[in-house]
């Protein structure tokens, strides 16, 4: 009988100081290789209404989508709503053909902030790398929410980054827009 409550105690002492040891500030990071050229890539990942397309949110529940601003570009807003939640992901950066980053609000609560890079690495192979980052919970038991966070983040990265992958070698490359002639 001891040893169980020993054993419980040591328990409860590991759960009561294992939170002041995780991060404040959360960081996911996945990464995959792609059989494509970084410029057939980059239309899946800058034009927000392709993200339906790829990422794994979707796959789970039926999601609304509306958008603002510019399809592909700074200031290029995703709006979508679920039964559950709501949320809003904006476009603060895009460097055509090597990166965005984005903030995503959820419930007007959480605010991530986000980017997707695309490394050419060799000829038609890129390495696509998508990290999310956020303001952890104050209290350090708390943070236990932010471990549940990571790993279904982790997780739907992983999906996504599989989907956007299989997409991108499956598909033909996004047509190169012919440059405007000069006015005369």
């Amino acid at each position: 009988m001891k040893s169980i409550r020993t054993r419980l105690g040591t328990l409860a002492l590991f759960l009561a100081i294992f939170p002041f040891f995780l991060p404040r500030r959360p960081r996911i990071a996945r990464r995959t290789l792609v059989r494509a050229d970084r410029a057939h890539i980059f239309p899946l990942i800058g034009d927000l209404r392709n993200w339906p397309r790829w990422t794994a949110w979707n796959q789970r529940r039926e999601i609304e989508y509306h958008y603002d601003g510019p399809p592909a570009a700074v200031g290029a807003t995703m709006h979508w709503r679920s039964r559950s939640c709501a949320g809003v992901l904006h476009v603060t950066q895009s460097h055509e053909p090597e990166r965005i980053a984005y903030t995503l609000m959820i419930n007007d609560l959480r605010l991530l902030e986000g980017a997707i890079s695309l490394d050419e690495i060799a000829p038609h192979q890129t390495r696509v790398t998508w990290i999310a980052r956020w303001q952890g919970a104050a209290l350090p038991w708390a943070r236990y929410a932010d471990l549940v966070m990571m790993w279904w983040l982790g997780s739907d990265f992983v999906t996504g980054l599989d989907n956007l992958r299989q997409l991108a070698e499956t598909t033909a490359p996004a047509p190169v827009p012919e440059p405007a002639a000069p006015a005369s």
